[in-house]
């Protein structure tokens, strides 16, 4: 496996130095900490490898990390073309960048958007898990009934809104407004008084071209819940209770047949932000007991 160079360091939970790799047809920017298995983690929207909070040190203890930048964030190519952006197509990306670092296999999860090009990457590349992660998430965008379908139904209208503001009126304005929305909608939000300032840092990350693209793709995704039941190796999903994502994590963890369910109090979207510790232990739990040949299934709340 390519390893970083040995100076490789979390600072509050950021990756202090990455390299760049060609692989389907644009530069994608990782990084390889840790050790232990591999685990290749995705980021949310908005959120780039730089953006990962403060815990992944404490992960990177436990497993081998293979964190990158998706297509539009951060330091990854930003194609100014919208066609350039999907679901299938960042699963793509992922899939060759594994080819690249020679990684055949291995434990593959993502939170918010990740956990979406996770569960894409899951039914497209199923012979490349060990496992899959789904967290704090959705497979799912449909238009049925239950308060999955009406989450995924306001994901659609806020990312087409957010696309439409960043071709229209540029990163300022959609910034201000993503921000005035959080406070609106989210309200454990309110009480993290670096949550606007994190927020703003996180767009400044990305062109407006990324951003457009990236909303675009959310707004597009598959539905992707009757595919996950052809998946049989074993799947974690997790959300916090007090996240919106939460039934729609639920619907992907019934739809998987060998899965374990951990819904975690107190926490908001995502649990890496609200309750990294409790991030940590989950995750690398799952998979050491995937490692070691332990039955996974089960459900689990945890205060």
């Amino acid at each position: 496996m390519t390893q970083l160079a040995e100076d490789t360091a979390f600072i509050d939970g950021v990756v202090a130095s990455m390299r760049t790799v060609r692989a389907n047809g644009i530069d994608i920017a990782y990084a390889v900490v840790g050790a232990g298995p591999t685990l290749v983690l995705t980021h949310g929207f908005a959120g780039p490898t730089a953006g990962w909070p403060a815990g992944m040190d404490e992960l990177a203890r436990r497993l081998t990390l293979l964190l990158y930048d998706v297509r539009g964030h951060g330091k990854t190519s930003s194609p100014e073309d919208p066609a350039a952006y999907s679901l299938p197509i960042f699963a793509q990306d992922l899939a060759a960048l594994m080819d690249a670092l020679a990684i055949e296999t291995a434990h593959v999860g993502g939170v918010s958007m990740g956990g979406m090009i996770t569960a894409q990457f899951a039914v497209d590349f199923p012979e490349r898990l060990k496992s899959v992660l789904i967290l704090d998430s959705t497979a799912g965008n449909d238009e049925g009934e239950g308060e999955a379908s009406v989450w995924e139904a306001e994901l659609r209208d806020v990312f087409g809104q957010m696309e439409h503001v960043a071709r229209k009126y540029g990163m300022s304005e959609l910034t201000d407004r993503q921000v005035r929305w959080r406070y609106e909608n989210d309200p454990l939000w309110k009480i993290d008084p670096e949550a606007e300032a994190k927020a703003r840092r996180r767009l400044s990350w990305m062109t407006q071209a990324g951003v457009a693209g990236a909303a675009k793709a959310i707004c597009e995704r598959p539905h992707l819940l009757s595919r996950l039941g052809s998946l049989t190796v074993p799947a974690l999903v997790m959300a916090g209770e007090m996240d919106r994502f939460h039934p729609c994590a639920r619907q992907a963890y019934e739809a998987l047949p060998n899965a374990r369910w951990v819904s975690v109090r107190r926490a908001g979207h995502a649990v890496n932000s609200y309750r990294p510790d409790v991030f940590v232990q989950v995750v690398a739990s799952f998979v050491e007991d995937v490692e070691t040949g332990r039955d996974i299934r089960g459900e689990f709340v945890i205060d």
